[in-house]
Formats: structure tokens, C-alpha cells, sequence
């Protein structure tokens, strides 16, 4: 039935309010309505002792009224009605619990004004409930700014009234819930029984929350106090977060972890490891077990006193759940968003690495992750017992948590995307928040970090996460806005200190000449926001997920000693086992058992949340993305991709290149290692980019003063290359085969590479090149039977300026080394296998001694071989393509030489000493390897230079031993009948022309002294002045040595091809002695 609008308005405002103007309307309800008595005798009195009527236009005056009454107060009065109105107000009742009920009315009578009113009063009835509303809104939020500006500002049980008391109504549940799949039940129960106003404030339920907060944004946004009011709520909400659901009063369990293992006392990681990394074991053992190593805490500083935060809530259980979902509902309300990026614990300005993630307002969100670093109790959760966990339960706890990371970045997300839209300001508050990020972590970029001083592998991995999401719109499949991205940015940027880094190719001081005279440039306009989030997720590929991946790095290099050492003790058991020190050998290997265990599970910690699939596509496009950025920073144009580079790439480096951050280029080779090595799949366009960038960097080495950059992108194609899964020629190999650049620059690229190996300038290098060239090696494996690159390869060998005959050279050298110090370790081997036999008895150390020597040979051997082998496939190769660029005066003759004395020692009255017991534990095949050193001769027998090199070497070669060697082949059917046969021919050959040397030695007679080439003791035919040394020597013997040193043989001093000199004269008087000699 319709009422009218006075009837209903009176009636509304009694409901809403819970007031009455009538002793009599009191006395019927019970007293559950308050008798305004007081009001209701002003209203008389102003309408001239009329009943006065309850409506909007003294909504003020009632709230007032009633807000006033205090129950505690007046009890003393003589006025019995007043004293029984104060009796009737529900007991524990706040300002805030009466408002909030108020307004909750007032939206209750909203949905009732169509069944009650006439369409004509229904829009001034809404009216009025929206004039009653923002009353209430106001009220509230004013008591909330001051609490005590009524009575009833503290809960019988003490509570006082405060910002808090929003905390439980944001976190009931919100609608972003159901949205990402998690169920009511999973967090909290929308509906609540009648709330116990004697504990408990009165709060906003479900939908009515994003009302209410509306609302109370728009009444207090714009510097009205939504900052006082919504703040401190709002930040209680991250710290439970970040120390778990508890009272900000209650202390903090602690979360240091000790690291027992077991057995007897407590033993550091630390000193374990020393363990592993020391050969005596029995000492450091003792060390151990006798206290002269403390054990320690894993939180322990370098002083001891540094103790891990407590972890909180973690991703393994649901309560973080309400807390975050509730931040990600109240920022869609534009103005609560900016307000919250401009509350000073947003970007905490006087605080460190370690604690931004702690003290920063959604630090607590960011960091929630898998890392082990932040979250040990993740470890223990998911993978206990990693080492022995089967892969089935490994799988399936890897994906539980990538789905709860990929809802945690989701929301944390939602959350700054809404930040950032909410103004200028606030997105400025963002950006700088992310800088300050880096810049306060700065120091995660360095090889060795304490941990104390630093933010989590969580945190900073999370913020990188979110910031390739706010770069996702600008990685647009044509890469149509990279030109958007500002190349002078980082010279004028003050959101975080690059002062310091290593340049690309600059010097320290160069790099700061070039960056104080951009800043001292008058300041353009700000920077765009592409920019901005393109150079700081480039940061972050640094500070976040490099040193994440290159933590794990170090983890499984540590675990990988652990093993080895468990492995060598395990083998020694019968040596040790009867001795008193047998507990102590029982008791490293239990608890270095339990250390694989623990670094197996911090390891998959980590993977879990690092392989996610679509983090690592995520990963794959920015990286891809960055290295086009670099390409076109390099390029003189800055034009690439549109138009593709041309390679290789000017000499003159521009100096926008040469300044960059050198990690810039690293980042990408350590994340693509990653990529590679847990074979993500790579799109056709990501591996197009890849190759592109390794091709153009490769060929233009200059660009790149680290020659380990350059080693990184071999082992990124190395990677790629090789077999995987159904990938039987690996991933990239097709690309490399087809890509327009690898066709035209690869080859000369690996080869110039391989050279430039010989010397990267560390003081490993002599080792450091085998590993580059390992690669390299596998790389021509896979682009071998292309074509197009043989071409290439041709055009190589044939090209007068090309460093063909150099690269050759090189591989010789490789293999002889390799070859040799494998063949004369077999020796070695067998000497020793044979005395430890001999020598059986001995004390246990000395077995101890004997056995680590023949293991430390063994892996010499293996070594050796397994690179040897791969060397000696490429140069029979190379032989087979290329035959005329081994026949050079500089090299034939030493690779004949190389290969006689291989031969002799596979063959020869030596081979006897290569027995050795169990050959293919080092990877000895002899009768394989005699095959290759066979093959590289029948490459070549069809060269009368070879053949006379062969004939002139006079040190290793023997007949004999070369027919012995075809007996062989032709027994173990290592070569087809027809090899059989050139084999035959290429020795009739040689013999033939030792003959003939022989003969024509014999016709010279003694050679004068200053004829001879002082090197070789044979007779010049082409002698050249060494300009330094003032040494004549032939041509070709000044050619070979310059192809692997380039100094003078006689004094050290620097020489180049170019700069020898012909000495015509003694080459005239050499050639007519000769003449006369054969005349006679």
C-alpha cells in the first residue's frame, strides 16, 4: 500500500536513525528506539507545541542528538526519563558502530522506496536517503579522524575506537574472490550473525563495502583526511602480511633456522662447503666434531647478529588471500588509490635493501614467492626430502605453486596498474617507489652480496614480474613502438645511480664525462612512461631475475662439489672403513647427504616459481624485445628492425652503445643460459631474434670489450644446438640454417670467435678457451651440412684477407695439446694403476693419496679426450671441405707432423703403454680415435704437399707403424676397402719422396750456416728480416709462428706479417748455390 512522502519520510528516518520523537513510540518498541527527548522538546517549541516529524532536513540535528547521549554520563541526574533513555542505548555501542548501522539502514530503505512510494515522490525519497547517507558517510569518517568528538569512543573491554576498526570490514569477502577462482569458503564467510557490539565494531558487508568506500571517497578525497581515515587500516592490512595474521602488539616469533643436521652438533652450510672445497677431509672433520668451526644460523650476519625477518603469511596456505584481495578492491575506487600512493610508508624514504619489502606498504604483498631466501618454510612444505622426491611429486608441486604465483602477481598487479591510472601523480609515486627499488638493491648486481643488506630473490623477482606486464603493451608483434623508447634516458634519469657500472665498452671515466654532460643538457620533457618501465624492468633483469637465476647457478655448482665429494668418499670406503676415524668419514657423509638434500630442495624453491610457462614467455619477449633495442642502439641509424641491420656493424662504436650498462647485454646471456638450459619453448619470432643478435655481435666483436659476453652468446647457440626432446637437431639449428644473417656472418663470426678465444684476458684462459671452443665446435656441427654455409666456409678459405689460415692453426694447436696431454696422461695412468697393484698394501693414507692422484688423472684424461675427439671431428671436417687451405707452407707441415705422432703412439711400439683398466671410463676409444687421425691423412693424401710434409718428418714418421695402422683398420673394419687402398697408396707415395728428399739431400751436402733457417735447421727459400731482432728466418717458419704468437721468436718483441722484410740477396745467393750444387 502507497504512503505518502511526509509518512514516509518520518517513518524511513526513524527506522534509519533508530529514533523517536514520542515517549509513547519508545514505550511501544520496547525502547528499542532512542527517545530523542531533548530534540523532540526543541522541534515543539520551534513549531509552536505541534508534534514534530522526523525527515532529512534534521538529519543533522538528530545524529547530533543522539550521538550525544552518553550512557556512562549523567548517571547521577534527577531526571528519571532522561536516566532511562541512557539505560535503553544497546550496550558497547560506539559512534562508529551507530553511524555504520545507520547508513547500512539507509541502503536497506532504498530498495524498499519503489514498493512504498508513488513515481512521483520516489525521486525526492531517494534524494533524501542520499542526503541522509552522505551525512552519515561524513559523521563517520570524522569520528574516525577523531574519535572522541562523542562519547562512546571505547569498547568495554577497552578497545578504543580508530581507523582499525575498517580493517574487518575490508577484509570480508570480496568479489575479486570468485573471479579468480577461490570459493567463499576458501577465505571467510560472507554473512555474519549480529555483531557483539561489546567487542566487536560494527562493520560493512559485501556489496555495501564498495558503496561505502565510494562514498567516503568522495566526501574525503582531495585532501580531506581519506589518508587519516582509510591509511592506517590499509596498512595493517600488509602487515599481517608480512608478520601474519597477529595483533600489531603481539611480538614476533623467531624465524631464525638453525641448520641441524644430523648426527652430532650443529654444522653451518658454510663450514660444510668448506669441507667439500678442502681436500682433508679427516682434519676438517675434526675441525667439525670438535667445536674449532662454530656452527651457525642461517640468518647469522657477518658479525652474527643478523637474524632472518619472521616469514609471515606464505603462498603454502590461504590466509594472505582476504588481505590482498581487499587492497585490489578498494584501489578501483580512483581516489583511494592515489591516496594510498602518496601515504608516506608507500616509499619509506630512510629505509635499506633488506627492509624496503618490510617497511614499504605493499612490500608484504611483493614479496610473497617460493624463494627459499624470504620463505625456508616453503622448502620444507613443498619439497622435503628433494633429492629422493619422484618426479611425479616434484611436477605436481611445481605447478600448485605457479598457479598461486601466477594469482599473486595477478593481484599484485591489479593493484599498481590502478595506482598508475589513478593520475600523474600517483603514477610518478609508482615509478619512483620501483627506482628506489633498485636503487636501494643495487648491490644484488655484484658477484658476491650479503644477503643482510639486500631485499629477497621474491621481492625483486615479483617487482620484475609486474613491471613485464606494464611492458607487455609495447612488445607488439611488429615492434611498432620501440622508436617510443628515449636512447639519451639513462644519461639524464634519476631514479636510480648508474654511476658505477661497468659500460660496454667505456671506461670509468668516460662513462661519467658522458653522463655529467647530459645532465648539465637543459631538461627536456619527462620522460614517458614507456621509457620508464623499459629501463627499469631492464634494471630489474638485472637486480631481480640475474641474480635469482645466478643464485641457483651457485647452488647447484655447491651441490654438484657436495655430490662429488660424497661420491670420492663413498669409493674410498674400503680404505677408511676399518679405521678409528671411520665415524667421522660416517658422519660427513650423513650430513653432507643432508645438504645435497636441503640445496636439492632451495633449488626446485626456486625453479618452481622461475619456470613457470608463462612468466618464462613473459621473460623470453622482453629479453627477445631488449635484444632489437641493443641491435638498434648499435646500428648508426638506430633504424633496426625496420630496416633489418646490415652486418657486420661500422668499426666506430657509437657512443650511446659503448655507455650502456654492460649488464644490459649479460642480463640477456644469463636469462637466455636459463632459457635454454630448462627448454622453454622459444617462438619462431623469439628465435629469429636470438639469432639475429648472436649472429650480429658475434661478427662485430669490437662492440664488446668482455670477451665472455662473447663466450655467453656461443653457449646460448651451443644450448640451442644440441639434441632435446624431439628437437633431434635442437632448437635452433633449422633457424641458423635458413635466418639471412647466419647465412651471410655466422661462419666468419665463429671462426674470428674461435681465434679470439686464445686470449680473454683471465688468468684461466689457457682453460677458458677450450670450454669457448667446445662450443663453437657443436655450433658448426649443426650448420655443417647447409649449403649455404659451406659456401661461406669456401669463400673463407679462399679470400687472400680472411683469418682463415689462422683459425686453422688454432684448431691444430687445440687438437695437438688435447691429444697429446691425453695420450701421455693414459701413460701416466697405466704407470700408476700398475704400481697401486704392485703396491697394494700401504698405509691408508698413502692409498688415500694414490687413489686421488688416479681420480685427478682420470678427469684429466676425460677431459681431454671428450674435447679432443669433438676438435679432431671438426678438423677432419675442415680437411674434407677445405684441403688447399692446409696445404700453406706455415701449416702443412705442422699438421703432418701433429698427425705422425698421434699415429705412432695409437700404433707404434708405444701403444702398449695406453692400456689402462676400464678405458671407457675416461671416454679411451683407441680404435675410434685412430679412425679420425686416419681420416684427416686420407682428406689430404691427394696433396703432393702433404704427402712431402709427411715425407720430411723425419721425428714421428715410420713406415711401419703407418701399414700397422691399415692392418688395424682393415682387422676392425675402421675404413671402407677403398680408404684401405688410398691408405696403401699415400704411404708407396711418401716413401717415394723421402727417397727422393734423401737423394737430394745427399746432392746438397753441408749446407752453409747462413743458409739455414735458425728455427727448423732446414734451407730457406724465402728468407725475410725480422726488423727487431735483425734475425733472418724463412717466410714460411716466421708464418707459423705468427699464427700462434705474434712476437719475435728472438726477443719478445711485437710483429706482424707485414712488418718482416724480403732479403732478396740471400735468397739469390741460396737459390744459385743450390743450382750449382745439383749441377755438380
Amino acid at each position: 500500500m502507497l504512503t505518502s512522502f511526509d509518512e514516509w519520510q518520518h517513518a524511513a528516518a526513524s527506522t534509519i536513525f533508530n529514533v523517536t520523537l514520542g515517549r509513547s513510540e519508545a514505550e511501544a518498541s520496547g525502547w528499542e528506539k532512542t527517545y530523542l527527548k531533548e530534540l523532540a522538546d526543541e522541534l515543539s517549541s520551534e513549531s509552536q507545541g505541534s508534534t514534530p516529524k522526523l525527515s532529512s532536513s534534521i538529519a543533522d540535528q538528530i545524529l547530533i542528538a543522539r550521538l550525544s547521549l552518553d550512557p556512562n554520563g549523567d548517571v547521577m541526574s534527577d531526571d528519571a526519563e532522561h536516566i532511562l533513555i541512557l539505560a535503553s542505548l544497546p550496550k558497547g555501542q560506539t559512534s562508529w558502530d551507530y553511524l555504520i548501522a545507520c547508513w547500512k539502514k539507509a541502503r536497506t530503505e532504498e530498495s524498499r522506496v519503489r514498493k512504498t512510494l508513488s513515481l512521483a515522490d520516489q525521486p525526492k525519497a531517494l534524494a533524501a536517503l542520499e542526503e541522509i547517507r552522505a551525512l552519515l558517510i561524513s559523521y563517520a569518517g570524522l569520528v574516525l579522524q577523531t574519535p572522541d568528538m562523542f562519547p562512546n569512543a571505547t569498547k568495554p573491554n577497552g578497545t578504543p575506537l580508530s581507523p582499525m576498526v575498517l580493517v574487518d570490514s575490508l577484509t570480508r569477502v570480496s568479489s575479486s574472490i570468485s573471479s579468480l577462482g577461490f570459493s567463499s569458503s576458501d577465505v571467510s564467510s560472507s554473512s555474519h550473525s549480529a555483531t557483539d557490539l561489546t567487542t566487536k565494531f560494527e562493520t560493512v558487508d559485501g556489496d555495501d563495502l564498495s558503496v561505502f568506500l565510494n562514498e567516503l571517497a568522495a566526501r574525503f578525497g582531495n585532501d580531506e583526511g581519506l589518508d587519516e581515515i582509510l591509511g592506517p587500516a590499509f596498512t595493517e592490512l600488509t602487515r599481517r602480511i608480512r608478520d601474519g595474521d597477529r595483533g600489531p602488539d603481539t611480538p614476533a616469533p623467531s624465524n631464525s633456522i638453525t641448520n641441524a643436521l644430523p648426527g652430532n652438533g650443529r654444522v653451518d652450510a658454510a663450514a660444510l662447503g668448506q669441507a667439500v672445497a678442502n681436500n682433508n677431509v679427516q682434519q676438517v672433520l675434526a675441525d667439525l666434531l670438535a667445536g674449532r668451526i662454530p656452527g651457525g644460523r642461517a640468518g647469522a650476519g657477518p658479525q652474527g647478529t643478523f637474524q632472518k625477518p619472521n616469514e609471515g603469511l606464505t603462498i603454502a596456505g590461504l590466509e594472505w588471500r582476504p588481505y590482498v584481495n581487499a587492497v585490489v578492491e578498494a584501489v578501483e575506487i580512483k581516489p583511494i588509490a592515489s591516496m594510498l600512493a602518496h601515504l608516506p610508508n608507500f616509499d619509506p624514504p630512510n629505509t635499506i635493501g633488506s627492509r624496503i619489502e618490510l617497511d614499504s606498504l605493499f612490500g608484504p604483498m611483493l614479496r610473497l614467492s617460493a624463494f627459499p631466501d624470504a620463505y625456508p618454510s616453503i622448502v620444507q612444505h613443498y619439497f622435503a626430502n628433494a633429492a629422493s622426491q619422484n618426479q611425479q611429486e616434484a611436477d605436481s608441486n611445481f605447478r600448485s605453486i605457479q598457479s598461486t604465483m601466477e594469482i599473486v602477481h595477478t593481484l599484485n598487479f591489479r593493484i599498481f596498474n590502478a595506482l598508475v591510472r589513478s593520475g600523474p601523480q600517483a603514477r610518478e609515486k609508482v615509478l619512483a617507489y620501483w627506482g628506489h627499488a633498485c636503487a636501494l638493491n643495487a648491490k644484488r648486481g655484484a658477484m658476491q652480496v650479503q644477503q643482510e643488506l639486500v631485499a629477497s630473490d621474491g621481492y625483486m623477482v615479483n617487482l620484475y614480474e609486474m613491471l613485464l606486464r606494464f611492458a607487455d603493451p609495447f612488445i607488439d608483434a611488429g615492434l611498432t613502438k620501440i622508436n617510443r623508447i628515449d636512447l639519451e634516458y639513462l644519461r639524464k634519469q634519476m631514479r636510480f645511480d648508474i654511476t658505477d657500472l661497468t659500460r660496454i665498452n667505456a671506461t670509468e671515466a668516460e662513462a661519467k664525462e658522458w653522463t655529467e654532460r647530459g645532465r648539465a643538457e637543459p631538461a627536456g620533457a619527462p620522460a614517458n612512461f614507456i621509457t620508464e618501465v623499459f629501463y627499469l624492468a631492464v634494471r630489474l633483469n638485472n637486480l631481480g631475475l640475474g641474480k635469482a637465476v645466478r643464485r641457483i647457478d651457485e647452488k647447484e655448482k655447491e651441490m654438484g662439489r657436495f655430490k662429488k665429494r660424497i661420491a670420492e668418499t663413498e669409493a674410498d670406503r674400503a680404505m677408511w672403513s676399518a679405521l678409528p676415524q671411520a665415524p667421522q668419514y660416517e658422519t660427513f657423509l650423513k650430513r653432507a647427504k643432508a645438504e645435497v638434500d636441503r640445496l636439492h630442495g632451495e633449488i626446485y624453491a626456486a625453479q618452481s616459481q622461475l619456470m613457470a610457462p608463462d612468466f618464462l614467455q613473459k621473460v623470453i619477449t622482453f629479453n627477445c624485445f631488449l635484444m632489437t633495442w641493443l641491435i638498434r642502439v648499435a646500428e648508426p641509424k638506430a633504424t633496426h628492425p625496420h630496416p633489418q641491420v646490415s652486418l657486420p656493424l661500422p668499426q666506430d662504436v657509437p657512443t650511446r652503445f659503448r655507455m650502456l650498462p654492460e649488464h644490459m647485454f649479460e642480463d640477456i646471456c644469463d636469462v637466455m643460459l636459463f632459457v635454454s638450459r630448462v627448454s622453454a619453448p622459444l617462438s619462431e619470432a623469439g628465435k629469429n631474434d636470438l639469432v639475429t643478435f648472436c649472429t650480429t655481435f658475434l661478427s662485430s666483436g669490437w662492440y664488446i670489450k668482455n670477451p665472455f659476453l662473447k663466450a655467453k652468446l656461443a653457449e646460448i647457440l651451443f644450448y640451442n644446438v644440441i639434441p632435446w626432446g624431439r628437437h633431434t637437431n635442437g632448437i635452433l639449428s633449422d633457424t641458423l640454417n635458413i635466418h639471412g644473417l647466419a647465412l651471410q656472418h655466422l661462419v666468419p663470426a665463429l671462426m674470428s670467435f674461435w681465434i679470439e678465444a686464445e686470449n680473454t684476458g683471465s688468468h684461466t684462459q689457457f682453460y677458458d678457451k677450450f670450454n669457448i671452443r667446445y662450443h663453437l665446435s657443436q655450433i658448426f656441427k649443426s650448420i655443417w651440412s647447409n649449403r649455404k654455409h659451406k659456401e661461406q666456409i669456401h669463400r673463407q678459405a679462399q679470400a687472400s684477407e680472411s683469418d682463415f689460415v689462422v683459425f686453422i692453426n688454432r684448431l691444430m694447436n687445440d687438437v695437438t695439446y688435447l691429444l697429446d696431454d691425453a695420450l701421455d696422461k693414459l701413460q701416466e695412468l697405466h704407470t700408476k694403476q700398475s704400481e697401486s697393484e704392485q703396491e697394494a698394501g700401504g698405509s691408508a693414507q698413502e692409498q688415500q693419496e694414490r687413489e686421488g692422484h688416479i681420480r685427478g688423472v682420470e678427469q684429466t684424461i676425460k677431459s681431454d679426450l671428450q674435447l679432443g675427439t669433438e676438435f679432431m671431428r671438426l678438423l677432419i671436417d675442415f680437411t674434407g671441405e677445405t684441403a688447399d687451405a692446409f696445404m700453406t707452407a706455415e701449416v702443412v707441415d705442422r699438421l703432418a707432423a701433429m698427425l705422425d705422432y698421434n699415429l705412432d703412439l695409437m700404433a707404434g711400439p708405444k701403444c702398449q703403454n695406453l692400456k689402462v683398466k676400464d678405458p671407457k671410463k675416461v671416454h679411451f676409444e683407441p680404435r675410434n680415435l685412430l679412425r679420425m687421425i686416419m681420416s684427416v691423412y686420407l682428406n689430404l693424401c691427394s696433396k703432393g704437399e702433404f704427402v712431402a710434409a709427411i715425407a720430411r718428418d723425419g721425428r714421428s714418421y715410420s713406415k711401419p707403424v703407418f701399414e700397422k695402422a691399415g692392418g688395424i683398420a682393415a682387422k676392425y673394419m675402421l675404413k671402407s676397402p677403398p680408404e684401405l687402398d688410398a691408405w696403401a697408396g699415400m704411404i708407396s707415395q711418401v716413401e717415394e719422396k723421402r727417397q727422393m728428399e734423401q737423394d737430394e739431400e745427399e746432392d746438397l751436402g753441408e749446407v752453409p750456416d747462413d743458409y739455414l733457417d735458425p728455427l727448423m735447421a732446414t734451407v730457406m727459400k724465402d728468407p725475410v728480416l725480422l726488423p727487431r731482432s735483425k734475425t733472418v728466418v724463412d717466410r714460411s717458419t716466421i708464418k707459423a709462428h705468427l699464427l700462434s704468437d705474434s712476437t719475435d721468436p728472438f726477443n719478445r718483441s711485437p710483429l706482424k706479417i707485414e712488418d718482416v722484410i724480403p732479403d732478396t740477396e740471400l735468397k739469390q745467393k741460396i737459390e744459385a748455390w743450390i743450382a750449382e750444387r745439383r749441377r755438380k
